[in-house]
């Protein structure tokens, strides 16, 4: 599983500078995909999922729990990113919504899929549970390591005093 991740981020690497942000990744994962990609902060009322993937013909719909830290939020966001990347189709349908009303007409049922981030027992959930982390590490790596091979002014100056 992990060498199968690897291979997938070999293709989004490219597309991303050494130092990237959460959004330079959305928009590179967006223009892999050819489809663009919303992120939205939603009160996810603590009950079901921290994080939530709609996929739709035309778009993918990415929410996280509004009231989380910023790590834990970028790591939601590359998880249900990750879930993009290895091509889930979502396993989770209204039944599996455990009575909450609220949330469950947050969604619009027109969708195609859902992933929700919930437990990590089926091996779509580790899969992308992996996979948000190689890419959360490399995220925050290329923020103390300077680059291999630098490329930017900064990335230069960076090497030199390393």
């Amino acid at each position: 599983m992990h060498a199968a991740c690897e291979d997938r981020l070999s293709g989004l690497l490219p597309l991303l500078p050494y130092r990237f942000s959460e959004e330079e990744l959305v928009q590179a994962v967006s223009t892999l995909i050819g489809r663009p990609i919303y992120v939205e902060a939603r009160d996810m009322k603590g009950n079901f999922a921290c994080g939530l993937r709609e996929r739709y013909s035309d778009r993918e719909v990415i929410s996280f729990e509004i009231n989380t830290s910023p790590l834990h939020r970028s790591h939601i966001i590359c998880h249900e990113l990750a879930h993009i990347l290895c091509g889930h189709k979502g396993s989770i349908r209204y039944a599996d919504i455990p009575s909450d009303e609220e949330l469950a007409d947050m969604i619009d049922w027109s969708v195609l899929g859902i992933s929700a981030r919930t437990s990590y027992e089926e091996q779509d959930e580790q899969e992308a549970e992996l996979m948000a982390s190689l890419i959360v590490q490399r995220m925050y790596r290329a923020t103390v390591m300077p680059a291999k091979r630098p490329t930017a002014a900064n990335e230069r100056w960076n090497a030199m005093f390393t």
